[in-house]
């Protein structure tokens, strides 16, 4: 039997307003993996993915007042561990998932005025598109099964990443 690697996998995720325009969109993007570089530093992982969910313009905008967010800003950014073990395609859709939640969280907490939330997550094919089903297929896959010292990593990055607000 293999040994389990110990490092967390991390997934920067971005809420993206969908309106952008593309060379925003690399600034951001290079902005936030700049800012992730420097959180992980020291820090042991088994690697760093970017993962964007588009979100209709008019979403983000309603992100930004609850959140704070200026009207330069085109994305909202966080890091997330997932299990070192998954590959591309299940860190995409759990990226993409884990950002979706945190949206579905504030649309049920009525932050965002009444403006209707819908997400496409790139489901692999022959998933069912069902959020339910969708983190069925993940916690099936052992998405979060991280190890106490992941966890631990993880917790000294996003401390890090979180004080660079």
């Amino acid at each position: 039997m293999e040994e389990r690697d110990p490092r967390p996998y991390l997934v920067l995720t971005v809420l993206l307003d969908g309106s952008a325009r593309p060379a925003a969109i690399t600034r951001s993007h290079g902005d936030a993996l700049e800012r992730s570089l420097m959180a992980t530093q020291g820090q042991e992982i088994a690697g760093l993915d970017l993962v964007e969910l588009p979100i209709a313009a008019p979403v983000f905008k309603a992100l930004r007042q609850p959140l704070a967010v200026s009207a330069d800003e085109i994305g909202l950014y966080d890091v997330f561990p997932l299990a070192s073990h998954l590959g591309p395609e299940l860190r995409k859709i759990a990226g993409q998932f884990l950002a979706a939640e945190a949206l579905w969280t504030m649309e049920e907490q009525g932050l965002l005025g009444g403006v209707p939330v819908n997400v496409k997550l790139d489901v692999p094919e022959g998933w069912d598109k069902d959020p339910k089903q969708v983190h069925q297929r993940l916690v099936g896959a052992g998405a979060l099964d991280l190890t106490a010292s992941g966890i631990e990593t993880y917790k000294a990055i996003k401390a890090a990443w979180d004080g660079r607000n």
